[in-house]
C-alpha cells in the first residue's frame, strides 16, 4: 500500500503526505489468461478471473492532512526515536520446512508459483487474512495469520524466491481517488508481485485490493527491494501520523530515505510532517528534494503551494497553482469544501453544482448527500431534498448515522405534506 499526504491551502485545504503500506494487493488464488499473455493470480484458482470488489480503506498512496494554522510550537528533532534495520524478507526454518513440505517437489514453475498462494493465502491451507492497518514483515505476516498488502507481498516474495521463483515487487498505479479521514485525505497506491516463468509472467494479486482482471489494465512497474523496504518504512511513519506521534513518523521517514533518497512522495511526507511540528525551512527541503525525484507528482506540487501561500511567497506558490487547481478539482472532499463555503454564503446553487461533481465522483459518501438535501431544502426543493436525504440513509456507515438521517428524512417529508 502506498501512502502519501496531502496539504489543503484556502479556507479549507489539506496537506499531503504520501506512503507505500499495504500497497500489494494479492488476491486469494489464481487465474490464468489462457493466451501467451501474462498470467495473473487472482481470488479464485480458475481458468477466469474472478473479480473482487475493491476497497479503498484496503491501502493508501496519498494522505492528506486536515487544514491548521502555522504550528507556533516546534518538536525537538534531537529527541527522535531510534529506527532499527528490519530485513522484511527474513523468514525462519518454520516457514522455509512448511516450503519444503508443500511447494519445492513442484517442477513447473507455473504450478508452483499458483500453488505457493494457494498455501499462503487460500482459507483451507494457512489462510492468511487481509489487515489493511498491520504493516508487517514476511514473518510477522506469516506469525500472526494477517497482514496489509505490503506484508502479503514480503511474505510472498520471500516464500517465491526460497522455493526458486523470480519474484519481483511491483508497483501498480492505479485511479486516483480520496478518504476523507478525521485529519488526512488518503488516496490509494498500489503494489502487486510479478514472477517470470517460462515464455510467462505471471501477475500475483492480493485479497481485499484489486482483482487481477482490472490491475492488469494499470500502468505496472516492477521495483527494487531496496525500494520496497523504503516503503515499508514509510507505511510504519504513517501509521504515527495518524497517532499524531510526529516524533516516530519522522524517524521512521528518515529510515525510509536513509535507505532509498530517490522516492518523491516519502520526501513530500517528511515535509508535511515537518511542517506540522513547527519546522517550515525543512518542510520546504523536503518537498524540493521530493520534487527533484518526482517533478510530475501531484502532491508534491500541491503541499509546496500550500506551504509557499501560507508562508506569504505568493509570486513562488503561482508556480504551481495551475496544477494545484486541476488537480484539487478532482478530490471530491475539496469540492464539498467549497461548496461548504458556498452555503455559507447564501449562495446555494453553486453549493449544488459542486456537491452534485463529489457525490459523482465519489458516490457513496453519504455527507455529500445529506449536504446536497440541505442545499435543496434551502431553496425549497423538497423533492431533491428527499431524494438526497434517501441517498445519505443508504450510504450511511453506522446506525446511529443511518438513523439520524431517517429522522432528517421524516422531517422533510412532513415539511412537503405541509404538517
Amino acid at each position: 500500500m502506498v501512502k502519501k499526504v496531502q496539504l489543503r491551502v484556502g479556507f479549507k485545504r489539506k496537506l499531503a503526505i504520501s506512503f507505500i503500506a499495504a500497497n500489494i494487493t494479492l488476491a486469494l488464488g489464481a487465474s490464468v489468461n489462457a493466451s501467451n499473455g501474462p498470467l495473473r493470480l487472482d481470488s479464485g484458482f480458475s481458468e477466469k478471473a474472478v473479480s473482487t470488489n475493491y476497497s479503498p480503506e484496503r491501502l493508501y498512496q496519498e494522505l492528506t492532512t486536515a487544514p491548521t494554522p502555522l504550528p507556533q510550537s516546534f518538536l525537538d528533532l534531537s529527541t527522535l526515536p531510534h529506527v532499527p534495520d528490519i530485513d522484511i524478507l527474513s523468514i525462519n526454518d518454520e516457514i522455509k520446512s512448511v516450503l519444503d513440505r508443500s511447494i519445492s517437489h513442484i517442477k513447473d514453475k507455473r504450478h508452483r508459483a499458483v500453488e505457493l498462494h494457494r498455501l499462503l493465502f487460500k482459507p483451507m491451507f494457512l489462510g492468511i487474512v487481509y489487515d489493511y492497518e498491520s504493516t508487517l514483515t514476511a514473518q510477522e505476516t506469516f506469525d500472526q495469520g494477517k497482514g496489509n498488502c505490503l506484508s502479503h507481498a514480503a511474505l510472498y516474495v520471500a516464500a517465491a524466491r526460497y522455493v526458486g521463483l523470480n519474484a519481483k515487487f511491483q508497483v501498480v498505479e492505479v485511479p486516483r481517488e480520496w478518504l476523507d479521514k478525521d485529519q488526512f485525505y488518503v488516496v490509494p497506491g498500489h503494489i502487486n508481485v510479478s514472477v517470470k516463468v517460462p515464455g510467462n509472467k505471471i501477475t500475483v494479486e492480493f485479497a481485499d485490493a484489486f482483482a487481477a482482471r482490472v490491475s492488469q489494465h494499470f500502468k505496472s512497474t516492477e521495483v527494487s527491494d531496496k525500494k520496497a523496504f523504503a516503503e515499508y518504512y514509510n507505511n510504519l511513519a504513517m501509521l504515527q501520523m495518524e497517532k499524531g506521534d510526529y516524533a516516530s513518523a519522522i524517524a521512521y521517514m528518515r529510515k525510509s530515505i536513509d535507505i532509498n533518497k530517490r522516492i518523491g512522495s516519502v520526501w513530500s511526507n517528511l515535509g508535511v510532517a515537518y511542517k506540522i511540528t513547527g519546522h517550515l525551512d525543512l518542510a520546504e527541503q523536503a518537498y524540493l528534494n521530493g520534487l527533484k525525484h518526482d517533478k510530475r507528482n501531484l502532491s508534491i506540487i500541491n503541499n509546496t503551494y500550500i506551504l509557499y501561500r501560507q508562508t506569504g511567497r505568493h509570486e513562488a506558490a503561482a508556480k504551481f497553482a495551475r496544477k494545484v487547481e486541476r488537480y484539487s478539482k478532482h478530490n471530491p472532499y475539496y469540492l464539498e469544501k467549497l461548496a461548504v463555503a458556498d452555503m455559507s454564503l447564501g449562495d446555494y446553487k453553486s453549493a449544488i453544482a459542486l456537491l452534485r461533481k463529489a457525490a459523482k465522483i465519489k458516490p457513496m459518501e453519504a455527507k455529500f448527500h445529506i449536504e446536497l438535501a440541505y442545499a435543496y431544502h434551502q431553496l425549497g426543493d423538497y423533492e431533491n431534498s428527499i431524494k438526497s436525504a434517501t441517498k445519505a440513509q443508504q450510504n450511511a456507515t453506522s446506525d446511529g448515522e443511518s438513523e439520524g438521517y431517517q429522522a432528517k428524512l421524516k422531517l422533510l417529508r412532513e415539511m412537503r405534506a405541509g404538517l
